[in-house]
């Protein structure tokens, strides 16, 4: 596990609920009473930083976030491609499966790709 003095960033991961569309589909629900949001404690750096100027006028952020396999709880953290996780005013999306990082004998810590957009 990563030491906790090299976490300083409390982040909270949100994780969508779903409900059944007028088709009788099962959808992803973003509303604020569908969504599970846990909070841990992780590394964050931002990667890389480009602008998307073709169909908008966008600032488009990639960043890694480091984090041990459980919440501020101490409960397991599960995230998946598609979360959001929340930090200092900022929004990101979880970019695909998150990254077990192994030690010999067990799960060592997640590395988890994120991008941000604004504008």
């Amino acid at each position: 596990m990563i030491p906790a003095d090299l976490l300083p960033h409390l982040v909270t991961v949100v994780a969508p609920g779903t409900r059944t569309d007028r088709y009788g589909n099962t959808v992803t629900d973003w509303s604020p009473e569908a969504v599970t949001r846990k909070q841990t404690w992780t590394w964050l750096q931002q990667n890389s930083g480009s602008e998307e100027t073709d169909q908008r006028n966008a600032q488009v952020g990639e960043w890694l976030l480091g984090c041990n396999p459980f919440d501020v709880d101490g409960q397991p953290l599960t995230v998946h491609g598609g979360d959001r996780v929340e930090w200092s005013g900022l929004v990101f999306k979880v970019i695909g499966p998150p990254g077990p990082a192994y030690e010999p004998a067990a799960l060592h810590h997640y590395e988890i790709r994120l991008r941000t957009v604004e504008g």
